[in-house]
């Protein structure tokens, strides 16, 4: 009999009724449920078991201050003390409407907004590099949230070719995706004027024609007297492989270590030979990259 008191007395402290409105108060060992961060409605399926299953098809509305609203045709959800942009555990009140009989239905609840969604990767699928340039992932790659960026396989750009990697993404919950690439690692703008000229050595042509064929190796089209390729770039005194040797009457194109291809040389030939030769010479000039 005591057993019985006891039990009828904790029912009534765990369900109350008053104004036609059934409260049901949150157990002290009751598992919280699992709802997703940033995510309202998540929470039907609280409403579902807590109120009734004709509850799980309101919609979020709106949110005043700390009460959350949810509403479909029929039905009505007031959510007090949600806060669903916070992880971790909470303890909030919940009222359904049924607005067309007015009956209403509350519960304070347990809840544990958890973040289990993966971020989403935004990349291009295929990533194109210079030779030697210095990739970072970070500066082709974007996540909807806050994370961190790697790559399974890391990219060495002084090799030239077509290589896959994966990026993997992992957020401040621990949650991972990952987004397959390929990355193209091509020879630089100035290597390919180098690499034009080189292919040209035997050729017969003068000079000009020679630093005019390099050049459009890489879309610029120019034609001019030696002098007149000063035009395309601006002097400098460090020179790479790509840079225009003008002289004083003739025009040769650098490839490095101190030499240069010259076209009009032994009977108008295409060579690779010193920087230095009889004509003056004014200087390197580094070619703009929109060329002229």
């Amino acid at each position: 009999m005591k057993k019985l008191v006891q039990a009828f007395v904790s029912l009534i402290i765990a369900t109350s009724t008053f104004g036609g409105v059934t409260n049901v108060a949150a157990k002290e060992n009751t598992p919280a449920y699992k709802v997703e961060y940033q995510d309202a409605d998540s929470m039907k399926s609280v409403f579902k078991k807590e109120l009734h299953k004709k509850y799980a098809n309101v919609e979020f509305k709106k949110k005043t201050k700390n009460v959350s609203v949810y509403e479909s045709k029929n039905y009505k959800v007031k959510v007090k003390d949600l806060d669903i942009d916070t992880i971790g555990k909470q303890t909030i009140s919940i009222e359904g409407e049924n607005k067309q009989t007015s009956e209403k239905h509350s519960a304070e609840v347990k809840v544990k907004v958890q973040d289990t969604t993966a971020p989403e990767i935004t990349c291009e699928d295929v990533l194109t590099v210079e030779q030697n340039e210095v990739f970072d992932i970070n500066s082709y790659v974007s996540l909807n949230e806050e994370g961190t960026i790697q790559l399974t396989d890391n990219i060495n750009t002084a090799d030239v070719g077509t290589f896959t990697t994966t990026i993997k993404a992992k957020d401040t919950a621990g949650n991972v995706s990952e987004k397959n690439i390929t990355v193209h690692v091509e020879k630089s703008f100035y290597q390919r004027i180098a690499d034009a000229a080189l292919a040209q050595i035997g050729v017969y042509q003068d000079c000009t024609m020679l630093v005019t064929n390099s050049l459009a190796a890489v879309g610029i089209h120019f034609h001019g007297a030696p002098t007149a390729y000063l035009s395309l770039g601006t002097l400098t005194n460090n020179p790479v492989p790509g840079d225009i040797c003008v002289y004083q009457g003739h025009v040769a194109l650098y490839v490095g270590n101190n030499q240069a291809v010259h076209g009009g040389w032994l009977g108008n030939q295409t060579v690779l030979t010193s920087v230095a030769c009889g004509q003056p010479f004014i200087g390197y000039v580094h070619v703009n990259l929109t060329g002229n």
